[in-house]
This record gives C-alpha cells, structure tokens and sequence, in this order.
C-alpha cells in the first residue's frame, strides 16, 4: 500500500508541474506579441509613406500643369515655384523634384522624398522612399469642335505642285491628314484615283488643285492647314570634330556606332547595318545605302547639318529605324536646322521597311520612287515638298503628333498625359 500511495503522490505532482502557468503566460505572449507588433508598426510606417506619395503627386501634376501653359523660357522656374508651394512635407518629409521640357512641347516632372521610418528602425529600416512622376501636355479644347492627326506637313508656300501625287502612288492612310501650305497655282496636283489615295483629309491652304483623269482624292482647297508646329523647337545639336570621314562598307555585317560622319558614307553590295542607339551627325555630304542592303537602328536620330547632307536610299533596301522614347531627341526620328536652302531628297526602291517618329525637314523636297512594300510607318513628316511615285506606303500617326483642329473657338489648356 505504500508504494502505491506513493505512486500517486508522484503522478499528482507531474500533473501540477504540467498544467502550472505562472510566469510561461508573459514569456510566451511576450514572444508572440513580436509579430503582431511588427505587423502594426509596418502597417504604420507605410500608412506615411502613402499619405506622403499622395501628396507629393498631387503637387507634382500641379506644378507640371501650371508649368506647361507658361512660355518656353518660364516652363521649368514656374514648376519649381508651384511644387515648393503646394508640397507640404508632413512626418518631417522634405522633397526634391526636377522638370524636363520634352520636344513635342509637353513638360516632364519627376519628385522624390523620404519617409523616416518609426517602428521599422527596430529592423535597420531608418527612411523609406515615396517617388512621384507627370507630364502635361499643351491642347485646344472647344465644344463643338473635331480634331484631325496631320501626319504630313508640307511647309513650302510658294511652290507649285507643292504636293504631286503620280500614277501607281498608294497611300494606306485613313487616320491622317496632309496639309499643303502652297497658295500657288496648282498647289497641289493629283494623277491619281481616289481610291488609292486612302487618306481621312487632304488639307491645301491655296485655291487651286489640278485633278486629272479619274483623280477624285479627298482633298480640301482654301483649307486652314497648320503651320510648322516645330520650327525653332527642336533640340540644338552643337557639331565638333568629324569622328568619321569618307567611309566605304562593303558587303557584310557592320556595326555603327553614334557620331559626325563628314563626307560621303557608301554601302555598297549588300549587307546587314546595325545602327547602335544615339545621334548621327551627318556633315558635308551623306549615307547611301544601295542594293539590298538590311539597315536596323532602335533609338536612333539623324541629324542632317546643312543642305549638302543627306540620307539616300537606293535599290532594294530593307529599312528598320526608330526614334528614341526617351531622352533630348525622343520621339526625333530625323532633322536639320531651320533656314538651310531647298534641296532634294529621294528615297528610292525600299522594301518591308518601317520608320518610326518625326521626319522634320522642312527644306528638303523628298521624292518616293518605287517604294514597294512599306507597311509599318508611326510617322509625323514636315518636308518642303512631297512627289509620289509608284508608292505604295502604310502610315499611322506616329511620335510627336501634329493636329488640326476645326469648328467652334478654341481654348489652350494642359492636361496630364502621362
């Protein structure tokens, strides 16, 4: 009897050591509540930093908005002046922000600031990062009124036949417009059916157009056509020393890199060019790229210094380039400074090509000769003059829009595009 006695006096004493509590109860809420707290504390420091994120973008779109409607020259400062007003740096934040002006005329605006951290300093975390970005935009808004995406602008208007259109010249073009800026007699010529001439417009500021055969294309006289949105807006391009002189390319794979080419640059035979990203000075003479060459270039630019420099396609040409989406010549697919003398560019025989942004030559007059197959073009092109022959070309409103807008009065506005 003893021993059993004992026995259970010993059981007795495991049960009460198992199911005794006092003090296991703090040290194990103690250690659960770790997470809880952390999840709140988190929870907190991010309530601020969002708080803070909100307020710095509602600043910045002010400032980008307010900055946008001002002249060129004040754009940047009134921006600057607009964001340190309206951001109120609550939880101690401060902020810095920078402005950008863009070349379609639009106004770029990217902030940053910091949120000092309060519970996650526990973890090493002592600020966090909240970062804001904007662009506004110029426009024209009126009831009543319809706006018109003008992919060619042809600025010459003084020439006759400014704009000629000739047998076999195809336009696949429904959601562009031409504007013709010749007032002289004809201003524009068409030897073309309507039918391959699918365009939404054909806009001739001057009264007289010269339609022959069955030529019935969509065309417009005495019609307000814009006038060069660009000109004296485009990026300046100081031009040093010639990286590149008279070079030949025979057949093969070549690769360019971004420089001044002075004189002539020649493909010839046929190849493969890759064009590495980066501006293209082309000074005191040209590229010419013949017979069946492949030329492929993504976030290039060419600049064209003066009326001796040119881009010459010839032959069976396959043809990829693209502007840059960002940076000083976003959107900026080929240009030249205003004010040089008339001269001609053609574009001969190309096939499958694609261009991509701004053609803005205003003094060239561009001549398309059998152009066979050139299907993926988000253009906008401001030439001199413009003759078509044996084209057969599919266009889209491309970077750097240009719009005409009718009906009603207009009022100049900036709105938040990006």
């Amino acid at each position: 009897m003893s021993v059993f006695r004992g026995f259970r006096r010993a059981r007795k004493l495991i049960a009460r050591f198992i199911t005794a509590s006092d003090g296991n109860v703090a040290v194990i809420f103690a250690i659960a509540a770790i997470p809880v707290i952390g999840s709140i504390g988190t929870a907190v420091d991010f309530a601020k930093v969002n708080d803070v994120s909100v307020r710095l973008q509602t600043a910045l779109d002010a400032a980008v908005l307010a900055g946008a409607k001002q002249p060129a020259a004040q754009q940047i400062s009134t921006a600057s002046a607009v964001f340190a007003g309206d951001f109120n740096g609550k939880y101690g934040a401060t902020a810095s922000a920078s402005f950008v002006q863009n070349a379609d005329g639009s106004l770029t605006g990217t902030a940053s600031s910091s949120v000092r951290a309060s519970f996650l300093g526990v973890f090493g975390i002592s600020s966090i990062p909240a970062n804001a970005s904007a662009t506004a935009t110029i426009g024209t808004v009126s009831g009543g009124q319809s706006q018109s995406s003008v992919c060619i602008l042809l600025v010459n208007a003084l020439d006759s036949q400014a704009l000629l259109v000739n047998s076999g010249a195809k336009i696949n073009a429904p959601n562009c417009e031409i504007d013709v800026l010749s007032t002289q007699n004809p201003a524009a010529m068409f030897n073309e059916a309507k039918d391959d001439l699918d365009v939404q417009n054909i806009c001739v500021k001057g009264a007289n157009v010269t339609k022959n055969g069955n030529a019935n294309p969509p065309v417009q006289t005495q019609c307000a056509a814009i006038s060069d949105p660009y000109a004296g807006n485009l990026p300046g391009v100081t031009v040093g020393k010639c990286d590149y002189n008279n070079q030949t390319y025979n057949p093969g794979a070549v690769t360019l890199k971004p420089g001044v080419y002075c004189g002539w640059t020649n493909f010839n035979g046929s190849g493969t060019l890759t064009l590495n990203p980066g501006l293209y000075v082309i000074s005191g003479g040209g590229m010419t790229f013949n017979s069946g060459w492949t030329v492929n270039g993504n976030g290039v630019t060419f600049y064209l210094v003066d009326q001796n420099s040119t881009l010459t396609f010839n032959g069976n040409v396959n043809a990829s380039l693209s502007a840059p989406t960002t940076g000083t010549y976003a959107g900026i697919l080929m240009f030249e400074p205003t004010g040089l003398s008339n001269s001609n560019l053609p574009i001969n025989g190309t096939s499958g090509s694609s261009f991509n942004g701004l053609m803005y030559l205003p003094s060239r007059d561009v001549t398309i000769n059998s152009v066979s197959n050139v299907t993926a073009s988000n253009v906008t092109m401001v030439f001199s003059t413009l003759t078509l022959n044996g084209t057969n070309w599919s266009i889209a409103p491309g970077a750097l829009p240009m719009s005409r807008i009718t009906g009603g009065s207009t009022v100049t506005t900036s709105y938040l595009s990006k």
